[in-house]
């Protein structure tokens, strides 16, 4: 966000509340009540939260403490966030997951939970607190790639995805549900 106001203890209204949701989210835990109202409690957590970051920790929240709490931004790497191999009909089949946007803080754990249901056509995928919407398969040289988008947790709307599938495309049904598990970081945007 921009314009974000200077807070500090003792105030109280809609901004206080999103600095206590945000610090909330930045720490995946409840670490601060959601009441609207800027205590000494939710100081000691912005203290924290400046000393982790290297800010002086005077417990006021300011354009730099906001920036740090919501301005980090990154990106999925230019290569396959997710990655299995599966035997299915005697055949090797291997899934590629690629990722294209841009996400905050909270898009770290965005992929948990990740399955692809290849017994369904188009392949299904899944995770936390995520919608795929497929879009149309393209032949490659030894398999398909499925382009689609997705929106993630803590991703940004317009984040597309690529799932490449290598090997028989018969075999695929009987391989059914198979976890995807992340292999691949974030890239910081700079």
């Amino acid at each position: 966000m921009a314009g974000e106001p200077e807070l500090r203890a003792g105030e109280g209204g809609e901004w206080v509340l999103y600095l206590q949701q945000s610090l909330n989210h930045h720490y995946r835990q409840q670490v601060t009540t959601e009441s609207g109202e800027f205590d000494a409690a939710l100081a000691g957590v912005v203290r924290h939260f400046q000393a982790q970051l290297g800010l002086p920790e005077t417990g006021d929240v300011d354009t730099a403490t906001w920036e740090a709490l919501t301005g980090t931004r990154y990106r999925w790497p230019d290569e396959p966030v997710a990655t299995t191999e599966v035997t299915a009909g005697g055949t090797v089949v291997r899934l590629a997951l690629t990722l294209t946007g841009e996400v905050g803080a909270g898009g770290v754990d965005a992929l948990a939970d990740l399955t692809v249901d290849l017994a369904d056509d188009p392949p299904a995928l899944a995770c936390t607190g995520a919608t795929f919407i497929p879009g149309f398969p393209e032949a490659v040289a030894d398999g398909v790639e499925y382009t689609g988008t997705c929106a993630l947790p803590g991703a940004a709307d317009a984040t597309g995805y690529v799932l490449a599938i290598t090997g028989r495309p018969d075999a695929w049904s009987s391989a059914g549900t198979v976890a995807l598990p992340a292999t691949t970081g974030l890239v910081e945007v700079t």
